[in-house]
């Protein structure tokens, strides 16, 4: 092991090294009151907290919340359990902290995001609204709101919530421009630029509101008319139209054009970090490693954009093999888009060494450290297990995130699909049912689903109108293509099934759909083919337990 990450290796061992206990928690709170006072809470909270007992913390520091009329008390319990607790307390708590300190913005901040991520559309507007009136006097006032919309996960709903305050304010140019951003965030492109042009027609100089509006076009296919609106602006070659321009013209590819507007924002200020970012992008994915590595050092010493520059560095490092330099990469990447990413790939580094359980602990010790990253690292980190072969390990973390966000109808999914893998039929169809229902057109929920019930249960006729919807709702989907044709095969209509799986096995090659096809092939009496396909399977899938076993049991 090289000697610089031997140290990153032992640190992260140390830092998950269990702490030294402190003395029992009723002897030290004997001067300090009995149950049902508010020193005796908040003391056991502190000792919770020290004790790395975060979600009992939680629930201590809203018992002094209720028993206290300090709204400090109650701000602090706000946010330990908006943190560290569940939904229900974070809200409970946030309600104390409004009662104790109405004219207070902090509280009602708390309580549109939990509002959003329960999928109260109303109750997160009614806040929203509140916070609205409450900021009359500034400037574009609902841009002060976008971030408390941006933060949640239920981008539909953000959406949703925010259109509904706007619509009060229909002369207010931010409104108009915080709905539509939110609206392309969500995926509704004709409410986007909708939105984004009445922005424009109440303040046609608005440099942000013109992008919004570029970037609504680009995702409605449209990037060619963005770009010649863009180029027939008055501000056409300002930095920000420039920069906006390139970045556009990297989306389709146009690469060559790009470079010569970063060049001419770069020619005016060689440390514009925007630029240089762009540049970098450039570079890296036209896989000029060199040009790329370069282009993100000189981002990283500009100070701006730091984490982007840490995490390519570390995955140009990872590609030329020198771990102990991606590493040390990786383990500085604090924020951002790629914080994740970069903490999971640091733990598979550890895995490939030899130190699973290093990689399980670095996992557990980042997600108490970052509590607002604690699902996704926790969904990491079952998937890791699963890598491991530790499944029950693996559900047990799924149980684990559940009972803190039983909201969150990812992981009820991916937990499905770890029921389905070991063989658990009625764990995977609790699940999926449940992602169903709180998101009825979910087509990744639905063919879950209905691929169950097919494949698994023998429920054939239950499970077409499932997977039915679900390509209606994405009709290029693989998976979705292989599991119309199974259903169809189960349904005994291997010819009307077969078009499907031939199209999935030529968007993406998979054993599983090999496998599938094959069999298809095999019952309609076309078995050179069926051989074939196989063959195909096993030399790009060598090993694969779901082709041995199907050719095995048709031609053994």
């Amino acid at each position: 092991m090289k000697p610089l990450l031997a140290l990153v290796l032992l640190f992260l061992a140390a830092c998950a090294a269990p702490l030294p206990q402190p003395e029992d928690p009723d002897a030290l709170a004997s001067d300090f009151g009995q149950p049902g006072e508010v020193d005796y809470h908040l003391l056991m909270a502190e000792i919770a907290l020290q004790r790395e007992l975060p979600a009992l913390a939680a629930t201590e520091y809203l018992n002094a919340a209720r028993l206290s009329d300090d709204p400090a008390v109650a701000a602090r319990a706000t946010r330990i359990a908006s943190a560290f607790g569940t939904r229900a307390e974070g809200l409970e708590a946030a309600r104390r902290w409004v009662a104790l300190a109405p004219a207070d913005l902090h509280p009602r901040r708390f309580l549109v995001r939990f509002h959003l991520d329960a999928g109260e559309v109303a109750q997160a507007a009614t806040e929203l609204g509140w916070l609205r009136a409450a900021a009359d006097d500034v400037e574009r006032p609902f841009l002060g709101l976008l971030p408390l919309a941006t933060e949640t996960r239920a981008r539909a709903d953000a959406h949703a919530a925010m259109a509904l305050v706007a619509d009060r304010y229909p002369e207010d140019a931010s409104g108009a421009y915080a709905t539509g951003f939110l609206a392309l965030r969500a995926g509704d492109v004709a409410s986007a630029l909708r939105r984004a042009a009445r922005a424009l027609e109440l303040e046609p100089d608005w440099t942000e509101a013109a992008l919004l509006y570029a970037r609504a076009m680009a995702s409605d296919h449209r990037a060619a008319e963005a770009l010649a609106w863009l180029e027939a602006r008055p501000d056409a070659n300002s930095r920000a139209l420039r920069l906006e321009r390139a970045v556009m013209l990297m989306a389709i590819e146009r690469n060559a054009e790009a470079r010569e507007l970063l060049e001419q924002v770069l020619a005016a200020d060689a440390a514009d970090a925007d630029a240089l970012r762009a540049l970098a992008y450039l570079e890296y994915f036209e896989g000029r490693t060199d040009a790329a590595r370069d282009a993100f050092m000189a981002l990283l010493a500009t100070g701006e954009h730091t984490n982007d520059a840490l995490f390519y560095l570390g995955g140009l490092a990872e590609q030329q093999g020198d771990i102990e330099d991606a590493a040390r990469l990786y383990s500085r990447v604090d924020g951002g888009e790629h914080l994740l990413t970069a903490q999971v790939r640091l733990a598979l580094m550890m895995v490939g060494m030899g130190r699973p359980e290093l990689a399980i602990n670095h996992l557990e010790l980042f997600a108490r450290r970052n509590p607002e990253a604690a699902l996704e690292l926790g969904v990491a980190r079952a998937e890791l297990l699963m890598r491991l072969g530790l499944p029950e390990d693996a559900l047990a973390v799924y149980d684990e995130l559940l009972a803190r966000a039983p909201e969150q109808a990812g992981i009820y999914y991916a937990r499905g699909l770890l029921h389905a893998e070991l063989g658990d039929v009625d764990g995977a169809l609790a699940d999926f049912g449940r992602v169903l229902e709180m998101r009825p057109d979910d087509a990744s929920a639905l063919n879950a689903l209905g691929y169950t019930l097919t494949d698994m249960a023998d429920r054939h006729e239950e499970a077409y109108p499932l997977i039915r919807r679900a390509l209606e709702l994405a009709p290029d989907d693989p998976a979705i293509l292989d599991s119309m044709g199974w259903v169809l095969f189960k349904l005994d209509r291997p010819a009307e099934g077969l078009p499907y799986v031939e199209r999935s096995w030529s968007l993406q090659r998979d054993p599983e759909i090999a496998a599938h096809l094959g069999e298809m092939l095999w019952r309609l009496g076309r078995t050179d083919e069926a051989r074939r396909i196989w063959l195909e399977g096993i030399v790009e899938f060598p090993g694969s337990q779901v082709l041995l076993d199907t050719m095995g049991r048709l031609d053994p």
